[in-house]
């Protein structure tokens, strides 16, 4: 018998999951309902849908590449809450570690630490694995999360976010092998196809945000995938060819610590708080690994308006 599509739609999202989840994820569940701050949600077949009516407006707290630094994920979790932020969107490299795939014991702490104070708002908050984490530490951090806030979504098992006035699809990860962490979460083509795949199910009458850990590849100067050695632009083309098969308005993504801003898809200069029809948002690591002084820490709101978006960066 053939699958419908949504049946098969819901299929690709949940084969993400890869391996042991994924079997078990197969079997049929009854869908999860949640309330979360107040609003209430069902979660079925990798899909989160929100069921309280919204008001055509949602803020976003977006925070990537924390890399275990609790003190600063603190001080923007707070911050970001005094802004009035729905929900957080943890945006990859959650851990420091790099090296320690025997176990990884320390990336699990590091995970746990730096979500918790965050999840702590009561807020909803949508976590994504970077090219830092292991697959295996990775789940083992969101299990233990989720049993203690429920308010805590791991994109992995649900990469689709379907608030009542915003959709967000997610998919963390990386492309380049070199700069993921062996049992990574390193993405190939199949995974975009996935991801094209649901951009098309879910395009509809509310904006599209696609949320990656890696930015798109791009062409220009403004490109907010370069980086300081050279200025090279080093984002992902197939992420880049899938935005413009489906004509995606909508991307907000880490990964890329340097060069931190705001532009349109096709790479035209969008100003800080400025409403657009269109919007490439990269707020900055909220902690730099490397420890380059001109990098400050820093995370960043998106906010929706209709059918537009206006996005800023605070830095501490």
């Amino acid at each position: 018998m053939q699958l419908s599509r949504r049946k098969l739609l819901a299929t690709f999202a949940l084969a993400a999951l890869g391996g042991e989840a994924y079997r078990r994820a197969r079997k049929p569940s009854p869908p999860k309902d949640l309330t979360i701050d107040g609003k209430t949600y069902q979660m079925h077949e990798g899909v989160l849908s929100q069921t309280t009516p919204g008001n055509l407006q949602c803020k976003l707290g977006v925070m990537t590449d924390l890399h275990a630094h609790v003190d600063n994920s603190t001080y923007f979790a707070q911050q970001l809450a005094q802004e009035g932020v729905e929900a957080y969107l943890l945006g990859g490299d959650l851990s420091h570690s790099f090296g320690d795939y025997e176990g990884a014991k320390d990336d699990v702490r590091e995970i746990v630490s730096v979500t918790k104070p965050i999840a702590e708002t009561g807020k909803l908050v949508i976590a994504t694995p970077g090219n830092h984490e292991q697959k295996r530490a990775w789940n083992t951090a969101m299990t233990h999360l989720k049993g203690r806030y429920p308010n805590v979504i791991n994109a992995e098992q649900c990469p689709v976010i379907d608030l009542d006035d915003l959709t967000l699809l997610v998919l963390g990860g990386n492309t380049n092998s070199r700069f993921c962490v062996p049992d990574g979460f390193l993405r190939d083509g199949k995974d975009f196809e996935r991801l094209q795949s649901l951009a098309q199910e879910y395009q509809g009458d509310k904006p599209l945000l696609i949320a990656t850990h890696i930015p798109q590849r791009y062409n220009t100067v403004r490109g907010l995938d370069r980086i300081d050695r050279g200025g090279k632009h080093v984002g992902g083309k197939q992420l880049a060819s899938i935005r413009k098969a489906i004509g995606s308005r909508f991307n907000t993504f880490g990964h890329i610590h340097e060069f931190p801003g705001l532009i349109t898809p096709d790479e035209q200069p969008v100003k800080q708080g400025e409403l657009v029809e269109a919007l490439d948002f990269k707020p900055g690591a909220v902690y730099d690994h490397q420890r380059r002084p001109n990098l400050r820490p820093a995370a960043g709101i998106q906010e929706f308006v209709g059918q537009k978006s206006r996005a800023y960066i605070l830095n501490r």
